[in-house]
């Protein structure tokens, strides 16, 4: 009850548009860690970006936030800016959320050696969702994006899972393909929806985002302009938009998730990338101080328009029109 109070409470505070909330987030991104096997062009973290202080999350911080608002919590995405399988903590922070009741999901580059062993524990563990990036249908196009992969690795992971899943009758985790189209393998659409038919998972088709350590710092035009050789010849597979949508309100992260680094660092959404921009930190202070602190305050006083003079990543991302963008 008190999960789904807090999600009608959330929804009425955003439509009011207060900026001190009486509840926690109901849903929330915990970064396992922000180390990769992989070197994907577009992502800081592939790029050896040093903005962000580099590590995995230890478990006594992981269940240090879990005892404070697990029971608010309906859904935790346990990674962001890393590979969430290199943390050795990973099955013991999906099984404590269940203690809580929480879903919880991973996305993974699975271009890791999973032994048998590690296939079982992985779909015992309770997890809700695993999301798999694979951008391409074969060993070019996949080591295009995902520089340092194994597509052989890849595709034999993705089969053991989908076969060990059906040896194991009570297993619910979802197995999801995420294919993200850019503009050379947006050819493969269709491939990759056959062979996702083929091994037994489902697929979902994604839209590209450009280099993303920098999008919130940049207008649209600056994005295409540098990342012209990226972008898909369809532009409705890229996020975002040349054009401003209007709403009455631009964004609602800041009312309804949260993000949590892997050093305790607190952040408004998952596009931000280095702990400079943090709101708080959850080694210093407990998240209910954090989340109407000044600078939360602040983010939502600027994403309604209204008078506010603390500047937050949220001023940033407004004045670059991001935040219209989606």
């Amino acid at each position: 009850m008190k999960k789904i109070s807090n999600s009608i409470v959330s929804r009425l505070s955003t439509f009011l548009g207060k900026t001190r909330l009486p509840y926690f987030p109901s849903k929330i991104t915990i970064e396992s860690g922000n180390i990769c096997n992989l070197r994907c062009p577009l992502c800081p973290t592939g790029q050896h970006d040093k903005s962000a202080k580099k590590g995995f999350m230890p478990f006594d911080l992981y269940k240090k936030i879990l005892d404070e608002i697990g029971s608010h919590l309906s859904l935790i995405r346990l990674y962001n800016w890393g590979e969430p399988l290199l943390n050795k903590e990973l099955l013991p922070m999906i099984r404590y959320a269940m203690k809580y009741g929480v879903e919880v999901k991973i996305s993974t580059n699975l271009s890791l050696k999973l032994d048998d062993a590690d296939i079982g524990e992985l779909l015992q563990s309770g997890l809700k969702i695993i999301y798999i990036s694979c951008n391409g249908t074969s060993k070019e196009t996949y080591l295009r994006y995902h520089v340092g992969g194994d597509f052989d690795v890849v595709m034999d992971n993705m089969k053991r899972l989908v076969q060990k899943k059906k040896e194991m009758s009570r297993c619910k985790t979802k197995l999801v393909w995420l294919f993200h189209v850019f503009k050379h393998n947006e050819h493969e659409r269709e491939q990759a929806r056959k062979m996702a038919k083929d091994i037994g998972v489902k697929i979902k088709i994604n839209k590209m985002r450009p280099d993303m350590g920098k999008e919130i710092f940049e207008t649209t035009q600056s994005a295409l302009q540098r990342d012209a050789g990226w972008i898909p010849e369809n532009r409705k597979f890229m996020v975002g938009s040349e054009k401003k949508k209007k709403k009455r309100i631009a964004c609602d992260l800041p009312w309804t998730e949260t993000v949590i680094n892997w050093d305790g660092a607190v952040l408004p959404c998952c596009a931000v990338y280095s702990e400079t921009f943090a709101f708080g930190n959850i080694q210093k202070e407990s998240f209910a101080q954090i989340w109407n602190n000044e600078m939360y305050i602040s983010a939502r006083k600027e994403i309604l328009g209204k008078e506010n003079k603390k500047k937050t990543i949220c001023h940033i991302c407004k004045s670059t029109g991001y935040l219209h963008s989606f």
